[in-house]
């Protein structure tokens, strides 16, 4: 049964930012069409050279069209924007030197997502939003005032600082601050996965960059918490493997999963956490301990949901997704509150 709103045709395009062979954004397509609601899929790689942009600013707002090969969107019509994962503008640098290239990319990219991010619709999640939440100092300490329980953490470069850090604690880990991979030129790719650290491993080297170093979380067990508007998909995820148990991501086939509760109090820490940045969608980890403590350890406003909804489909993420940039209630929940949606701020977040 559709809405009201999808009954009166009342239903606002959504716009999908996303690339081309993404999955996800496939899934979400596609319940985006079982509730009739417009679909204008795009990467922002396709702009300037298969895509374009007529703006023309009127009375404080931004009027005109984003057109591609396949359709042209008002973006006054626009209902929800989707920044899933999007690739860089993509410049044809005929004629160009590099330092023009670079420009050249950085002209359009403000051009473009400048003018995307000021539409009055939801944002899922807006770009200010996302750029506050990576930062994983302040999303520790927010997390911290939201009474989410947080490992003591150390970040810097100093070696007898780090070490000192490392004997106060029963055992330490170290942890990447950004994304935990390198890809080298040859294409080949390797990744920074938690792991042990003990104080005979701590050098000079400590020097050449920041590090964090993190009190280790005797695990019972991992949560991977999803959250879209009202809505809250907690998975359980136990670890059979030594590599596992220090980080889950570092061995999938070890890993088993089923639904987890969520204590009142966590619930609470994660809304007031979202709140404080704005975020319509996050995925959060949590550790829970032999004692049943919750340990907050990372908030990922773009984190991916498919491979555990694979894992779990009861939990129905893509759904719920999809509803809430239709702005359409799933069964039995009521309308995502003004707490859940992402509006044009006013300013730049910090």
């Amino acid at each position: 049964m559709l809405t009201g709103a999808a009954q009166t045709g009342r239903l606002r395009p959504v716009c999908i930012l996303t690339t081309d062979d993404d999955s996800t954004a496939d899934r979400i397509v596609w319940q985006l069409g079982r509730l009739h609601v417009p679909v204008h899929r795009m990467d922002v790689a396709d702009f300037p050279q298969h895509a374009q942009l007529d703006a023309v600013l009127r009375a404080g707002r931004w009027t005109g069209h984003l057109t591609t090969a396949h359709w042209t969107l008002r973006l006054e019509d626009i209902g929800a924007i989707w920044w899933w994962h999007p690739s860089p503008p993509r410049l044809d640098p005929t004629g160009m030197a590099p330092s023009e290239t670079a420009w050249a990319q950085a002209e359009a990219l403000a051009g473009l997502a400048g003018v995307l991010a000021t539409v009055d619709c939801v944002h899922l999640n807006h770009p200010s939003a996302t750029r506050a939440s990576q930062s994983k100092p302040d999303a520790l300490r927010q997390a911290a005032r939201c009474n989410l329980a947080v490992p003591a953490t150390w970040i810097g470069n100093s070696p007898a600082a780090g070490i000192r850090f490392t004997q106060q604690a029963p055992a330490t880990v170290c942890k990447s601050l950004v994304t935990p991979g390198l890809t080298y030129p040859d294409g080949t790719s390797s990744s920074f996965h938690t792991s042990e650290v003990r104080t005979t491993d701590l050098d000079a080297s400590i020097t050449h960059t920041a590090h964090q170093l993190q009190r280790a979380i005797a695990t019972q067990y991992a949560i991977r918490l999803t959250v879209v508007g009202d809505q809250e998909f907690a998975a359980r995820i136990d670890a059979h493997s030594p590599a596992a148990q220090a980080d889950w991501r570092s061995d999938y086939d070890a890993l088993t999963y089923s639904h987890a509760f969520l204590p009142d109090s966590v619930r609470r820490g994660v809304r007031r956490l979202l709140h404080h940045y704005r975020l319509a969608y996050a995925a959060i980890d949590l550790l829970v301990d032999d004692q049943g403590t919750h340990w907050f350890v990372d908030l990922n406003a773009a984190g991916q949901h498919e491979w555990i909804q694979r894992k779990l489909p009861d939990l129905h993420i893509a759904e719920a997704l999809a509803q809430f940039l239709a702005r359409t209630p799933a069964p039995g929940s009521h309308h995502p509150t003004h707490h859940g949606m992402v509006h044009l701020p006013a300013q730049e977040s910090s």
